[in-house]
């Protein structure tokens, strides 16, 4: 009996199910279930009109639990989320008033009183001096506050040579001690006639490149400057924000890096000596750099380190200088190059003394390195571990640690124990006898590539762009006549495609929002959500009339069009493997996975349309891995783990 009342009870739930159901059906016979849920889900941007994803809204917004992703209702209106935004903002940076008492020599201010608590005092009566600024290497002056190397005549008046070489300019303090870029004035010319001094010398050229920004930040003009025969060592810079997608990624990025090289730099294969990946942030890759220089360049002539602007030059100069690649007692003379996110911090050249390499200093440098070799392997397995267990990003980054093997340095048990009229050496003399014959490690100003929109960028925008740790990529579903926007730098027209949907991945800082809408209707969005949280750069900020300096956004003359095909690994299995990367300058690359034997027509749009470049092959080929499956009823993919630790 109970058994029965039991299947009773199953056949009339089930009976009611299917009622149901027909009574839906009947209700909307022209729309299937999967149709009814998305209109459901695309109800939440009923107050942003033609916008069928914004990652502002759908992540970010959630994070601060404004709304509830269980039980999703609309996203609130465009101003309710200005005024939740304009509350959670910091303030904005304020200069200093009172900067100037950083500096040893400011005695105070002048006989009148006053004072402009920004540039100080400017003098053009006082005649410039040939001492260089510690940071940029630019000569300093009371004269302009707009040109490079100015220091308030304040603090320039009445000091001696000595006294100058401890200073540094003021553009130069702002960045160090309050993270501030000031604006100077500086021709394009001027750092081509700089960098031009080394055509006719015997010298090696590094050439750095940004492996976040390829090939926007090779230089097309460098082999005209620097002649045909010039000999080079490519150094790619920043590898530790790479997404890992095999065991094998490095060598497929080094092979990537020389073609576009070759490509786009007009340099030829014998013209490059070695290849290296390096981060100057982390140290990875610095040490087996310098062992390549001691093995093929040795003591031949001269270093110069070249590269466009915010590559990282400055940076790999200063890891330089207190290395083996440096001579000892110069480390602590001379002091370390300006480092910021702001393009060309760098005006003039900097220089330490190279080490000879001799026999004796090879083999004990060699003996260092060795002993170590066992500790840096344990260490790589226990973050290797790490990363595997917790799925730590900053467990998978490549890191590496820059040791000495000379340091003769003289201990001093008192500092002030000192003979009289005797003065402390502070700065490096380049005439003394000792340094006549050496040679040098020159620190140059970047070149401003056109393809680069970093020079459009205010101090914030730079600031808001520089990835920190290893880019994680994010995936999205295009259809035919649908528009992609990162942030307020590019946008993605699929004009047509054989298929319905395209898989895009996108390989930019996450802090870029994501904006997805169609395509007749792009125009209007960009709009009306430029300088708004939707699109986050351009920043508006208190600046009002910062989005009318803003140039907006221009597309190539002709429509890019990519095919599709099948690849194979060596296993013989079929592998997702993307089928070209399109690079949008600074603000990042897109990498296109088409289904099978498919065809579709592209439209890209930057400022000024810089920077848009089709890179094939891939830089990160199986970028699919890196991703979760598709959100129902969305247009994004779940992210996951940038790392994976297999062939």
């Amino acid at each position: 009996m109970l058994k029965t009342s039991c299947l009773l009870k199953r056949l009339n739930g089930n009976l009611l199910c299917t009622c149901r159901r027909l009574q839906n059906t009947t209700a909307n016979e022209t729309q299937s279930f999967r149709q009814r849920a998305w209109e459901a889900s695309r109800q939440r941007y009923a107050n942003y009109e033609h916008v069928h994803f914004s990652s502002f809204l759908e992540y970010k917004f959630m994070s601060l639990k404004k709304i509830n992703p269980k039980n999703p209702t609309n996203y609130p209106p465009l101003d309710v989320v200005l005024e939740i935004e304009r509350q959670m903002k910091p303030n904005d940076v304020s200069y200093p008033y009172n900067w100037m008492e950083d500096y040893e020599f400011y005695a105070g201010g002048n006989e009148t009183g006053i004072i402009d608590s920004k540039h100080g005092t400017p003098d053009a009566t006082v005649a410039p001096s040939t001492v260089p600024c510690n940071g940029c290497g630019a000569h300093l002056h009371c004269a302009s506050s707009s040109m490079p190397g100015y220091i308030p005549s304040e603090i320039f008046k009445g000091r001696t040579t000595r006294e100058l070489q401890s200073i540094t300019c003021q553009r130069c303090h702002f960045l160090k001690h309050y993270n501030i870029a000031l604006d100077v004035e500086v021709p394009p010319s001027a750092y081509v006639e700089t960098i031009s001094r080394i055509q006719d010398k015997f010298a090696l050229a590094v050439i750095i490149v940004d492996l976040l920004d390829l090939p926007s930040s090779i230089w097309p003009g460098m082999q005209q400057v620097l002649g045909s025969k010039r000999p080079v060592f490519l150094v790619g810079n920043k590898v530790d924000l790479l997404p890992r997608d095999s065991n094998g990624y490095l060598s497929h990025v080094k092979h990537c890096l020389k073609q576009q090289f070759i490509q786009h730099g007009g340099f030829d294969a014998l013209n490059i000596k070695n290849v290296s990946l390096i981060s100057a942030k982390t140290g990875y890759g610095i040490e087996e750099l310098i062992t390549q220089l001691h093995k093929i360049w040795q003591y031949k002539g001269d270093v110069y380190l070249l590269g466009c602007t915010n590559v990282g030059k400055s940076t790999l100069f200063n890891i330089l200088l207190n290395s083996d690649y440096c001579r000892p007692e110069a480390s602590e003379l001379v002091h370390k190059a300006t480092t910021c996110a702001w393009p060309g911090t760098t005006l003039q050249m900097l220089k330490f003394p190279i080490f000879r390499p001799s026999d004796m200093r090879v083999y004990q440098r060699f003996k260092r390195l060795f002993s170590e070799r066992s500790q840096r392997a344990a260490l790589d397995k226990l973050r290797r571990d790490q990363a595997k267990e917790t799925g730590a990003t900053t467990a998978a980054q490549l890191i590496g640690h820059v040791g000495r093997t000379f340091d003769h340095r003289m201990d001093v048990d008192d500092a002030f124990a000192m003979p009289a009229g005797t003065q402390p050496i502070t700065t490096l003399n380049d005439r003394k006898l000792e340094y006549r014959e050496a040679r040098w490690v020159y620190d140059t100003p970047g070149v401003m590539q056109p393809d680069q929109i970093t020079p459009m960028l205010t101090t914030e925008e730079l600031l808001h762009l520089q990835p920190t740790k290893m880019l994680k990529p994010r995936a999205l579903r295009l259809a035919p006549n649908m528009s992609l926007f990162l942030g307020g730098l590019a946008r993605i027209d699929l004009l047509q495609c054989s298929r319905d949907w395209v898989k895009l991945f996108i390989f930019a800082v996450e802090s870029l929002p994501l904006l997805i809408t169609e395509t007749q209707q792009a125009e209007q969005v960009y709009k009306r959500y430029l300088g708004t949280p939707l699109l986050g750069v351009p920043i508006a900020g208190r600046d009002e009339k910062r989005l009318q300096r803003w140039p907006g956004l221009q597309c190539l003359k002709q429509d890019i069009e990519v095919q599709s095909s099948k690849t194979l690994t060596a296993q013989g299995r079929s592998e997702k493997q993307l089928n070209c990367d399109i690079t949008l300058s600074s603000a990042g690359w897109i990498g296109l996975l088409l289904p099978d034997n498919s065809e579709s027509v592209w439209r890209i749009w930057t400022p000024q349309a810089a920077g848009i470049y089709v890179r094939e092959p891939s830089l990160i080929p199986l970028a699919d891995r890196l991703v979760g499956k598709r959100i129902r009823n969305s247009l994004a993919y779940n992210t996951a783990k940038p790392f994976v630790f297999q062939k």
